[in-house]
């Protein structure tokens, strides 16, 4: 087995990778935050600018995960630390980038579900917008036929010929 033995050096350049995937992480988390107040407010303006800003920050990221991938297959025991705190100090950050990534997974998740919950709610109202429109048509349509103001309307031909029936005793067998 052949061990791999890192200089000062791969090791600062990892803990500034580290570094840098934290507060590129810590970003996505408030751009996520914001995110979640723009859907429910229904700016969609800004929230279009915020996706593009989102997507300049994962560009970032995928940039320094593959500046990272080299340290992935190296023994960590293997490397060299300029002191015993350097080393604690970029496994604590590379700890708090994992619940980092967590919570910008899981609130990108509910960002999700609000845009999709907006998008049904809009889809309703357009509905039921439209519904309104071919209604006021529709009575628009009757009000200015010719035929609506010659023949009376269907409760009135109701009526009467309830009227007429009770006159007749049309369709009543009493005397049987």
């Amino acid at each position: 087995m052949v061990k791999i033995i890192m200089s000062e050096h791969s090791t600062d350049q990892l803990a500034t990778l580290i570094t840098q995937r934290w507060q590129c992480l810590r970003q996505m988390r408030e751009l996520g935050r914001k995110q979640s107040e723009l859907i429910a407010t229904g700016e969609m303006e800004s929230l279009l600018k915020l996706l593009a800003a989102k997507q300049k920050i994962l560009g970032a990221i995928q940039a320094i995960e593959r500046n990272l991938d080299p340290y992935h297959r190296e023994d960590p025991e293997q490397r060299t630390w300029p002191s015993p705190e350097a080393r604690a100090q970029c496994a604590q950050q590379s700890a708090d980038c994992r619940l980092l990534l967590e919570e910008v997974v899981r609130l990108e998740m509910q960002n999700e579900q609000l845009l999709t919950h907006r998008r049904d709610e809009v889809a309703s109202q357009l509905q039921t917008v439209h519904t309104a429109s071919l209604a006021r048509g529709a009575y628009q349509a009757q009000q200015s036929s010719p035929s609506h103001t010659t023949s009376p309307d269907l409760s009135t031909n109701f009526i009467q010929g309830s009227a007429e029936a009770l006159t007749t005793n049309e369709g009543l067998d009493i005397q049987r």
